[in-house]
């Protein structure tokens, strides 16, 4: 559970503010509350992620702020 303090509208994502257990303040996507969100997840006593979706993720984080020379990242 968390307390919802307002939302907020940005390049056409709607979220909610909430309120984190240590006690900062985050938004969370208003999809992610949806019950349709949930839908086709399974859980699993063995999860796994494949080499290719990390590395897809790797490559997005390469694209975005502070990903330039310099910054300590190998």
């Amino acid at each position: 559970m968390l307390t919802v303090y307002g939302g907020h509208c940005a390049a056409g994502e709607r979220s909610h503010v909430v309120l984190l257990p240590d006690g900062t303040k985050a938004m969370l996507p208003v999809w992610m509350a949806e019950a349709a969100a949930a839908h086709d997840v399974a859980l699993t006593a063995s999860p796994h992620v494949s080499i290719a979706a990390l590395e897809a993720v790797r490559a997005l984080l390469d694209q975005g702020p502070g990903s330039g020379e310099g910054d300590g990242r190998p």
